[in-house]
């Protein structure tokens, strides 16, 4: 048990990674550690997002893609190409669905091992038990345990939406917790901070954004 006093916490100096251009006003200067999460309807860009993302931080550190949702399918070998991920090399490295939970923290927590996960989504996941014998309910008792193994990571969750908000309860609960709060709509990212700071929209793909903001705003001029 520690208490730290005023002064040490005024006088505590936090790690941050130096984010530059849009990425700085999207989404300041964030710590390397803890949790985001990325969440919003099918078709919005939200997987464009998430690797554009996981891209950007390979300038930081080395990246797990765990693909949950759709593994290494055709689809997402398409996206993987379109954001050029080939450009990261070795600094980003995929997991496919067939993984364990035991599997991932053994490959982050290994010398060497990788800093920054994405777990692609929160959606169909459904954890494996550390005897890896069988499946049960990701809740938020799987997660405090996951998130507790991998302390001292980063961990960018990604869920879809319902009703504006992670359509797990699991993900509502992460939502809360996160440092950054990422929500895709219309190929636009909107965040928010856990101090409730605002910032400047993220665009995924302009012309997407221009075309799906156009039919908004064209619907509420009717």
């Amino acid at each position: 048990m520690a208490f730290i006093t005023n002064i040490n916490l005024q006088n505590t100096c936090h790690e941050e990674m130096a984010f530059e251009g849009q990425w700085r006003d999207s989404f300041g200067c964030p710590s390397p550690v803890g949790a985001w999460i990325i969440y919003g309807m099918s078709g919005n860009g939200k997987t464009s997002f998430a690797l554009q993302l996981a891209k950007y931080l390979t300038g930081f550190n080395k990246v797990l893609y765990w693909s949950i949702e759709q593994g290494n399918t055709q689809s997402f070998r398409r996206a993987w190409l379109r954001e050029k991920m080939d450009e990261c090399g070795n600094d980003i490295m995929l997991a496919d669905e067939d993984n364990s939970f035991d599997a991932i923290v053994r490959q982050l927590t290994q010398k060497r091992g990788r800093n920054i996960l994405f777990v692609d989504s929160l959606t169909p996941l459904r954890a494996k038990s550390y005897s890896e014998e069988k499946y049960e309910y990701f809740g938020v008792r799987q997660y405090e345990s996951f998130r507790r193994r991998l302390k001292g990571k980063l961990i960018v969750w990604i869920s879809h939406e319902h009703s504006g908000r992670p359509d797990t309860t699991t993900g509502d609960y992460i939502l809360k917790l996160s440092d950054l709060k990422m929500r895709v709509e219309g190929f636009r990212v909107f965040t928010n901070t856990r101090s409730g700071k605002g910032l400047a929209d993220f665009v995924v793909w302009e012309e997407g954004a221009a075309r799906y903001w156009g039919k908004v705003r064209n619907r509420y001029e009717l």
